[in-house]
């Protein structure tokens, strides 16, 4: 009769935790997973409140980008992106960024919480709107025009 083999000592859970992980390959998935928790701290607060990851496929990240012009700018930042994210994760996760027009959601804490009250406009700044418009002949054109320039001067600062 053959004999047993000796048993090895007691491993750490987490150990065995991991190797289950590597074996389903979900130790990647994991790790691209991780980009939704650092694309804040990677790309900025600016950024990230304008483009956020949607997937990532075979090492493809999709970003949704809130307009036009923060598409361009992105385009030029593909690349300090996807390296700042590599470096992060620790591996090559991240081979190519593709950017896509799409919704993102404003974080509640970036959106400022008052408004600043429109400053009073001096007397020359009345009689500077009231001359301007003086000369516009159509009377909705005219409210139009002083609203606009009352809006204008009160949020200079």
């Amino acid at each position: 009769m053959q004999k047993r083999p000796k048993m090895p000592f007691p491993r750490p859970l987490s150990g065995l935790v991991q190797e289950s992980l590597v074996g389903f390959g979900l130790a990647e998935r994991l790790r691209e997973a991780e980009i939704w928790r650092i694309w804040p701290d990677v790309v900025g607060g600016a950024l990230a409140s304008r483009a956020h990851p949607v997937r990532i496929i075979n090492g493809t990240l999709t970003v949704a980008v809130s307009s036009a012009p923060w598409m361009q700018e992105l385009r030029f930042m593909t690349a300090l992106m996807k390296e700042k994210l590599n470096s992060r994760l620790g591996a090559e996760v991240v081979s190519e960024i593709v950017l896509k027009a799409g919704r993102v959601k404003i974080q509640t804490s970036e959106v400022p919480e008052t408004i600043a009250a429109p400053r009073q406009l001096t007397p020359h700044q009345l009689s500077l709107i009231e001359a301007q418009s003086s000369t516009i002949k159509d009377p909705e054109t005219r409210q139009a025009f002083i609203e606009l320039m009352r809006t204008s001067l009160e949020q200079q600062s």
